[in-house]
């Protein structure tokens, strides 16, 4: 698979050069290019800073648009909740994993295209060990052309100090 993290490197270290058709949205006028510029880099660093989960700039569907918020995932809601309680149960099984987690919903999904589609889910998650407030995961998972559920990452979501209470 390659690297959905490339092209975002690329550019930020000044790698890559502006290619309009790459990174103007379909029916985009050339005229905006420098503010496209401006939301690439955006865009870029968010897609680095959270490994793809926390999204809240996307610059609109072209080439260079490697990670897509998914908006309407309800869509595939079945599909979505398959894979994060496979992911979930995954976890839990881990010998090292001292807390068991319980799936509750699902709260943010981002999907890149490489052969199939890959969800980057924000998952809401039940502690039934400790019996606490609720705990966010992040989940990186797929379903493969063989039909089988297959978990790239799933981890619980650290929040910096300041914002750890607000979270729950």
């Amino acid at each position: 698979m390659c690297d959905e993290y490339s092209l975002p490197r690329r550019y930020l270290n000044c790698e890559v050069d502006w290619d309009d058709d790459k990174f103007l949205p379909e029916g985009a006028s050339k005229n905006y290019r420098a503010i496209f510029q401006t939301i690439y880099a955006k865009y870029f660093t968010q897609i680095l800073e959270s490994e793809g989960f926390d999204i809240s700039i996307y610059p609109g569907p072209a080439e260079a648009a490697v990670c897509i918020p998914y908006l309407d995932f309800e869509k595939e809601l079945d599909l979505l909740r398959v894979l994060a309680e496979h992911a979930i149960q995954e976890y839990n099984l881990k010998e090292e994993n001292v807390y068991k987690y319980k799936f509750m919903f699902i709260e943010t999904v981002n999907f890149i295209v490489a052969g199939h589609r890959e969800f980057f889910m924000n998952v809401r998650v039940n502690n039934l060990t400790l019996r606490t407030p609720v705990e966010m995961f992040r989940i990186r998972a797929y379903r493969g052309i063989d039909g089988k559920n297959v978990v790239v990452l799933c981890q619980r979501k650290m929040f910096p100090p300041e914002l750890a209470y607000q979270q729950r």
